[in-house]
């Protein structure tokens, strides 16, 4: 086998590759990436059998065959090659030869027969998706998604059909929940039921969308979801079982409202917290007509307030948050007025952009 590649496409589909990779090298071969030339093209494939991706990009002088290389030396070697054509050819008991110009390496390969085979990404049926609205709605949950290794089934985002077209995303840790609607299929995949797709697949998909302009196709099929975005393909194992009932901790009555600026909440959170304490970041709220109070204290640092206005005319209230599962929610709500909705000091509040309906953040009390 023998090809002629340029250096910059090589090179960004070696990083994205690389992000793919297992890096434990629990199985030796997991650790590269496949090459296969066929005709013109070079076809890079990575995975780590939870995850997979293909790239397909145009070579010269190309001779047919198959190797495996290291990602990571790949990667490091390719980095530091000038801009010229690099010709990579199979040598002799699987070695492999990199030529740049003066430069001259030779690297160990591991057998291509060895490589894991991967689905024929071309056979699936894909269905047109939106990439802004996948996007927005990958951006504005994922955050939320559970790391706790023993809540399996919260390691992902939901991806449920709800109606006329419109898709669900949710993520939740079971401290907070966030959610997003939209209407993302221009044709509606068929689905039996929704989809958990996990936290690293669901971060290298939005990784790729920023390879689109307008559409991704996207694929379900036997606990995988597929994605197909010019002539660049990913798969993703799905996490197989049934989400657990977000809807239940969802205030069904929340008769409170005050409306807050999102550029003067964020700023005096972030400062307040900074005396919250190291774990919880557990801050105090106390909502009366026209102020927003907030408060933190710890023993070993001391204590911080900070008084903000809001339109609010309803009883007084105390409550507690998270100061970092709100500060997070704010990071990804792109408008600049707010509604934080409560019943009582018992009960999880939700936080809405203002005129947002699409999108809810509800996050459970704490006892400060």
């Amino acid at each position: 086998m023998k090809f002629v590649i340029h250096r910059n496409p090589l090179l960004e589909a070696l990083k994205k590759a690389q992000s793919v990779v297992e890096k434990k090298n629990t199985v030796p071969i997991l650790a590269n990436v496949l090459f296969a030339v066929e005709g013109d093209e070079l076809s890079i494939s990575a995975t780590d059998l939870e995850v997979g991706l293909k790239m397909v990009l145009p070579v010269e002088k190309a001779q047919s065959g198959k190797i495996t290389l290291s990602s990571k030396a790949l990667l490091d070697i390719v980095n530091e090659l000038p801009q010229a054509p690099i010709e990579i050819t199979k040598k002799e008991n699987d070695s492999v030869e990199i030529v740049c110009g003066k430069s001259r390496f030779k690297v160990v390969s591991l057998s291509a027969t060895e490589y894991p085979a991967l689905p024929a990404f071309e056979e699936k049926k894909y269905h047109d998706a939106k990439l802004d609205g996948l996007k927005e709605m990958i951006d504005r949950t994922s955050f939320a998604v559970s790391t706790d290794a023993t809540r399996y089934l919260m390691n992902g985002v939901y991806f449920e059909p709800l109606e006329k077209n419109v898709m669900r995303m949710t993520a939740t840790d079971g401290h907070r929940l966030a959610f997003m609607d939209g209407e993302v299929f221009s044709t509606m995949p068929e689905f039996k039921r929704g989809v958990i797709i996990p936290r690293k697949g669901l971060m290298e998909l939005r990784k790729f969308l920023e390879e689109g302009d307008s559409t991704i196709g996207l694929a379900f099929e036997r606990g995988y979801v597929f994605a197909n975005l010019g002539g660049s393909y990913l798969f993703i194992r799905l996490i197989e079982g049934e989400y657990p009932d977000y809807r239940q901790v969802i205030p069904k009555s929340t008769d409170r409202v005050a409306k807050i600026d999102k550029a003067n909440f964020h700023s005096a959170l972030k400062r307040v917290s900074l005396l919250a304490h190291e774990k919880s970041k557990g801050v105090k709220f106390s909502i009366q007509p026209g102020m927003l109070t907030i408060y933190s204290s710890n023993p070993d640092l001391g204590e911080a307030k900070e008084e903000i206005d809001v339109g609010y005319t309803g009883e007084p209230v105390s409550i507690g948050f998270n100061a970092k599962y709100l500060l997070e929610c704010l990071a990804v709500t792109p408008v600049d007025k707010l509604e934080l909705l409560f019943k009582d000091h018992l009960s999880p509040g939700i936080l809405k952009g203002e005129g947002q309906p699409n999108h809810t953040y509800v996050v459970m009390p704490m006892r400060i």
